[in-house]
């Protein structure tokens, strides 16, 4: 299993919790030319009426521009890396199991396939965990 391993810098940004919120902050985003490859919404740990957007990627001065008009900045307390490969049974618990072997706490996950593709975006606390984690997935078959 040939897996590619990129970092990714995800942003976010709080948004009401409302039907449009997400929709008005992506038209946004979409007229600056973004092309979205994570985006997940939670809800606001402290505020009811509020939920929490994160998406990557944001490129480029113009997307940058727009992302940070939306109320959205990059995530700095996030390190989160993009894990991609042929999907096959299995290869999620695989991930997880590995890093967990190695003492590495996810964050948070969301494993995803489309036809025979499998894209994991892989949440640590800091960049030492994603820099071991990197090293760890490396080495799996």
């Amino acid at each position: 299993m040939a897996l590619r391993i990129h970092r990714v810098q995800v942003w976010s940004g709080e948004i009401p919790d409302k039907p449009g919120a997400a929709a008005a902050t992506l038209a946004c985003l979409s007229r600056a030319g973004a092309d979205l490859e994570y985006l997940m919404t939670r809800p606001h740990p402290s505020k009811p009426d509020g939920a929490v957007l994160f998406l990557a990627p944001v490129q480029g001065e113009q997307q940058t521009e727009a992302a940070r008009a939306a109320g959205l900045a990059p995530a700095h307390d996030v390190a989160m890396l993009c894990v991609e490969s042929e999907n096959r049974p299995g290869i999620g618990a695989q991930i997880m199991g590995s890093l967990a072997v190695a003492g590495i706490n996810l964050r948070g996950i969301s494993i995803s396939s489309v036809a025979n593709r499998m894209a994991a975006y892989l949440a640590f606390d800091n960049e030492d965990s994603a820099r071991l984690a990197v090293q760890v997935l490396a080495t799996l078959t």
